[in-house]
């Protein structure tokens, strides 16, 4: 499998991911040759109120068979009903992507993915991913895909399933949004509900990781020819309205941060991550009720005892000059509740002008404090990030130690001034109210 390194939309996803492309080292200098020749995408000016992009960083699997939701329920965090197959003149639901995890033995996180039934899309273009029997598209990291299919066929023993490897050239992963048409009070329920299930050629799911995040799209080769490259052909394959702007992954994995939502095994390191930490309770990727899978007992042990120290958070990056800029005083009191979480395109780019980004793992330690680390950085684009962090440390001047990809062959000390600035996501309080009901 070939893996492009521009197709990673930041700098430091760029180098973690190519340092393990299919678990292969490359030499390090290689590595950063590419990254300080510019090969990382360039920042937006704007992310698009309505638009829509290929994830070229996400891949697929194919999963067919009679035995294929047992095989499923039995190794992932998610409840997977059986998907009974109907005529598609017949078909009167409409298909829900969901939204799961994969956990190791001692309930280490291994792979976040997307599950879409697709035994029923009618599209003749999804008859490939299709069977007799239960039929399933996993999407996973593109990274990790290799992987993850080899952890399946670890267990597939007797089960009546087939797997196999989706090329990138069958079918691609998109994602589109629409600010205009989200409702501040809309859930989750009315939005799958007013989604059409199969719109126009391409499947659509809503992505109920967050209210409004938008659409999880598949949209096979045969439907993304050159045939369909103009803006006006690929929007109608879609089916998307054609105010709907082409957008970049960059553009994607901002929005993304905007609303606090980690993904990929560079955001959520495998075997690392713990399930709760990750937020994957609260972006619906676990169901508490369902019987046993692979890794359940810390995972439900960790929810009765209510116990959650760390978690994911939206980070805001500044320094003294862009405090000054915002609010007119570079002190360190109550001027910093100003600052708010947005993507500011001229920030973002003051930021990388003034030197590298911070590798993943860098420590986030109080400014006046005594070295001792509060959160850990998990990569960013731009003045956005995620950041693992202690709930109980959310007040004071923050800021990032560690080390920064420079051009030699070593990473060195982060020299630049990075702030930081936590936030909790406004969505956490209906989903928290969700999982402690459990």
């Amino acid at each position: 499998m070939t893996y492009v390194l521009n197709q990673y939309p930041t700098l430091h996803t760029c180098y973690r991911v190519s340092q393990q492309l299919g678990g292969v080292t490359l030499p390090t200098a290689f590595v950063r040759r590419h990254l300080s020749s510019g090969i990382v995408n360039d920042l937006p000016s704007a992310i698009p109120p309505a638009g829509h992009a290929r994830l070229t960083n996400r891949a697929l699997i194919s999963l067919t068979g009679r035995d294929a939701s047992r095989f499923l329920q039995g190794l992932t965090t998610a409840n997977i009903p059986p998907t009974s197959v109907a005529a598609p003149s017949t078909t009167a639901s409409k298909p829900t992507a969901i939204y799961s995890a994969f956990l190791n033995a001692q309930g280490r996180l291994l792979y976040d993915v997307f599950i879409y039934p697709v035994t029923n899309i009618a599209q003749p273009e999804f008859s490939p991913f299709q069977s007799q029997d239960e039929s399933f598209l996993i999407e996973v990291d593109a990274t990790e895909q290799d992987r993850l299919f080899r952890w399946l066929k670890r267990y597939k023993l007797r089960s009546k399933v087939s797997l196999r490897v989706v090329n990138p050239e069958e079918c691609g992963v998109w994602s589109s949004w629409d600010d205009a048409e989200s409702s501040p009070t809309a859930k989750e329920t009315d939005i799958a509900n007013k989604s059409d299930g199969y719109i126009r050629k391409a499947a659509n799911f809503p992505d109920l990781r967050a209210p409004e995040l938008g659409q999880r799209l598949l949209l096979p080769q045969t439907l993304d020819s050159p045939s369909n490259s103009s803006e006006a052909s690929r929007t109608a394959a879609l089916g998307l309205k054609n105010h709907s702007e082409h957008s970049t992954l960059t553009q994607y994995t901002i929005r993304r941060y905007l609303y606090g939502v980690p993904e990929g095994q560079a955001e959520l390191p495998r075997e690392t991550a713990l399930l709760q930490e990750s937020c994957i309770d609260y972006m619906g990727g676990v169901d508490f009720r369902k019987g046993c899978y692979v890794g359940q007992e810390l995972v439900i042990r960790t929810q009765h005892t209510g116990v959650v120290r760390k978690r994911i958070l939206p980070v805001l990056l500044y320094n003294n000059t862009i405090l000054a800029n915002r609010t007119g005083d570079t002190g360190s009191g109550n001027e910093k509740a100003s600052l708010d979480l947005e993507y500011n395109a001229s920030e973002a780019r003051s930021m990388k002008q003034q030197g590298p980004e911070p590798l993943p793992g860098a420590d986030i330690v109080k400014v006046d404090g005594k070295g001792r680390r509060i959160a850990k950085w998990m990569g960013g684009v731009g003045n956005l990030g995620l950041a693992l962090w202690r709930l109980e440390n959310m007040e004071g001047e923050f800021a990032i130690k560690g080390e920064a990809l420079e051009s030699g062959n070593t990473p060195e000390a982060l020299t630049r001034e990075v702030k930081v600035k936590p936030f909790v996501p406004k969505w956490w309080n209906e989903r928290k109210r969700s999982t402690s009901s459990v």
